[in-house]
């Protein structure tokens, strides 16, 4: 499988591992120099300097043959712009995006992407998880 995942923050990074670990091609995109660098240390020539909702930068990322796009920015709009883009003008068959507005869950399911992570639910719902056992514990 070939991924790309746009954004190279901790999760990015963490599935980026998480997938050459596991034998497959991975293309990182970021638009932080230091991040790029970073990237390329740790995993060798995976990063391409850009913003991921661009065109040239999905192009040179090789989006005409990935297989799907992670897009895990902290920022929603280009999280969404990155999907579109991948999917109507490369036709990557796959894309994923971390959200961190829950009022875009429904709006990212309507455009189409095919899977919609909503990190602050996420979050949330594991937060009240635990404030729920301590609250077990004291009772």
């Amino acid at each position: 499988m070939y991924a790309i995942i746009v954004g190279a923050g901790r999760a990015g990074e963490a599935i980026a591992a998480w997938l050459i670990n596991a034998g497959h091609e991975v293309t990182v995109v970021d638009r932080s120099v230091a991040k790029c660098e970073s990237l390329e240390d740790s995993f060798g020539g995976v990063a391409v300097l850009g913003d991921g909702a661009e065109h040239g930068v999905l192009a040179k990322a090789g989006a005409n043959r990935a297989d799907v796009l992670i897009a895990a920015t902290g920022m929603d709009d280009v999280n969404l712009v990155s999907c579109q883009m991948a999917m109507h003008r490369f036709s990557v068959g796959h894309t994923i995006a971390v959200i961190q507005n829950a009022e875009y869950e429904e709006l990212f399911q309507n455009l189409g992407v095919s899977t919609v992570i909503n990190a602050t639910k996420l979050i949330t719902d594991n937060m009240m998880s635990a404030l729920s056992g301590i609250k077990e514990e004291n009772s």
